[in-house]
């Protein structure tokens, strides 16, 4: 049974992957700040339909943060403190500024803002042009994925794969830290158009 997916916030990124997830015909739940944006989108996809933001939390198995860290601390977790939904981080720090103290991460951050939430970092070594790209050309790619909750991992984990990428688990959401650093280095070597591919080694 697909699992239900909502996505706070329908900027690039939230775009991006409402539309790769639309393609597997996998229920959607849309949100934004600006609720006009999140119904244009679900007008343009075959599963999905607009809601507000606590709404979308309330009726999917997993909901997808994709607003800005500032924002979703700020505005969109009081909203969402009492949900069940495992909440997926798919955002960055500000590279180059040190780590709003005491958190290592972008993640760990979230998670202090969602006290009791299963919080699950992926999806964020990823730029939504790539994504958009993979849409039309999909290949095998790796997210890494962190958490503290093993259920919320394995979900996060079968829903990755549903979508066609390979998983990488990268432990506790402690290690996020190392994630969204990997994503440091591939702004060095242009992000938009470059995926991660974790191989094996030879016997």
């Amino acid at each position: 049974m697909d699992p239900r997916i909502g996505i706070i916030g329908c900027g690039r990124m939230g775009t991006a992957l409402a539309r790769l997830i639309d393609l597997h015909r996998i229920p959607l739940l849309l949100a934004n700040r600006t609720p006009g944006r999140a119904a244009a989108l679900a007008a343009e996809l075959s599963c999905a339909r607009a809601v507000p933001p606590q709404e979308a939390a309330a009726e999917s198995d997993l909901t997808i943060l994709a607003t800005p860290i500032d924002a979703t601390c700020r505005d969109v977790a009081p909203q969402l403190r009492r949900t069940r939904s495992v909440i997926v981080d798919v955002s960055n720090p500000c590279f180059g500024e040190p780590a709003a103290p005491p958190y290592a991460s972008a993640a760990q951050r979230i998670a202090a803002a969602l006290p009791g939430c299963a919080v699950v970092k992926a999806f964020n070594c990823l730029s939504a042009r790539w994504i958009s790209a993979y849409i039309r050309a999909p290949g095998l790619v790796t997210i890494p994925i962190a958490g503290d909750d093993p259920d919320a991992k394995l979900l996060v984990t079968r829903f990755c794969k549903q979508l066609g990428f390979d998983i990488a688990d990268a432990g506790p959401l402690a290690n996020s830290r190392c994630i969204e650093s990997l994503t440091e280095l591939l702004l060095c070597l242009d992000a938009d158009s470059i995926g991660v591919k974790l191989v094996p080694a030879l016997p």
